[in-house]
């Protein structure tokens, strides 16, 4: 984060820290927001504790108003968390791999998504590299990312969009997203329509396909790619068609017809890559299993940090609550990291 004075020009340059009557450093603004946060203490219980460890005599309307402020400087301090990250992350050999991904988290009472999370993470450090908050509005799209010449973007089905996968390669980087039967517009080489359900549906009991296509913007634009297919186990067949087969019934209550599209049963037989690396199709599927790591930073976030119990309902409040978390999570990386880096005989231990 910087050194003291860094922390306190930040503050004071964000407007998070201009009137010091109760809270006389960004040290101890940034106590308070971790003391919100990640420590899931309630707006009452801050203005107590900070009195109690002589931060300053605060109301609870004092520490709303501060912590309502202080949204914008905490971005910054995620920013320069993860800046510092990205300097330090190339590799000598090989590319560079970027997961990316996004979760949502409700408000108090909500029964929908509110905000969406949208993270960039580097499996070979095992470190988040990137992250934006937003509302849920805002969808999942590979155009949000920032791309290096030489990275290899890897990405679920909810990244498998024509135009997301042209700013990848615009940017001399290459991709590796999941993707349905419909997920792109495509077409072969000679300009006809890719019917990948149509083949699909001819592979029969073929184990393995790798087909080349071309994937069409809304905007005209093209990018070529190579379409990997492979069949999945009998049991996750089973399990892919079982949730199909509900989800159809539950629109089915709205929309007259509760039976999933013939099309979609068949692809749920395959898992399939669109990818832009001409590397062997093995090689590929098992690049593509990383993305388990990324599954495994959202289950740490929620389960251990609880990010998603969320208890603010003020847009800007809401802000430095989900943010004070994401600063925890980094520093707990980086003092994770410092573990692993060092020896075992240079570590402790109480008898």
């Amino acid at each position: 984060m910087g050194s003291t004075e860094e922390l306190e020009a930040s503050a004071k340059a964000s407007g998070a820290l201009i009137r010091r009557r109760e809270i006389k450093s960004a040290e101890d603004l940034l106590r308070l927001a971790l003391a919100y946060g990640p420590c899931g203490m309630s707006l009452r219980g801050v203005a107590a504790w900070a009195q109690t460890i002589g931060l300053g005599e605060l109301s609870d309307v004092a520490a709303l108003n501060r912590l309502r402020g202080s949204a914008a400087w905490l971005q910054e301090i995620v920013g320069g968390l993860l800046a510092r990250r990205l300097s330090g992350s190339l590799v000598a050999e090989g590319r560079i791999i970027r997961l990316v991904d996004g979760t949502t988290i409700s408000g108090p009472g909500s029964d929908r998504a509110d905000w969406r999370l949208h993270y960039g993470y580097d499996p070979r450090l095992g470190r988040t590299v990137d992250c934006e908050l937003t509302t849920a509005r805002v969808g999942e799209h590979l155009r949000r990312v920032k791309v290096a010449a030489g990275d290899i973007w890897l990405g679920d089905r909810n990244y498998a969009k024509g135009d997301g996968l042209h700013h990848v390669v615009q940017g001399g980087a290459d991709f590796v997203v999941r993707v349905s039967w419909n997920s792109l517009s495509l077409r072969d080489a000679r300009g006809q329509p890719f019917d990948m359900a149509k083949r699909l549906k001819r592979l029969g009991k073929t184990e393995h396909a790798d087909w080349r296509a071309v994937a069409h913007t809304p905007d005209g634009k093209t990018v070529p790619l190579r379409l990997l297919v492979r069949r999945k186990p009998p049991e996750a067949i089973e399990r892919e068609i079982k949730r199909i087969t509900e989800k159809a019934a539950r629109r089915g209550r709205t929309r007259r017809s509760g039976k999933p599209d013939p099309r979609s049963l068949i692809a749920a037989q395959f898992t399939i890559l669109a990818t832009s690396l001409v590397e062997p199709a093995a090689q590929i599927f098992e690049l593509y299993a990383l993305r388990w790591q990324i599954e495994i930073a959202f289950k740490r976030l929620k389960s251990l940090l609880h990010i998603d119990q969320l208890e603010a309902k003020d847009p800007d409040l809401v802000r430095t609550w989900l943010l004070a978390h994401i600063i925890a999570a980094l520093l707990i990386e980086d003092h994770a990291d410092e573990a692993l880096d060092s020896s075992p005989s240079a570590l402790r231990y109480a008898a």
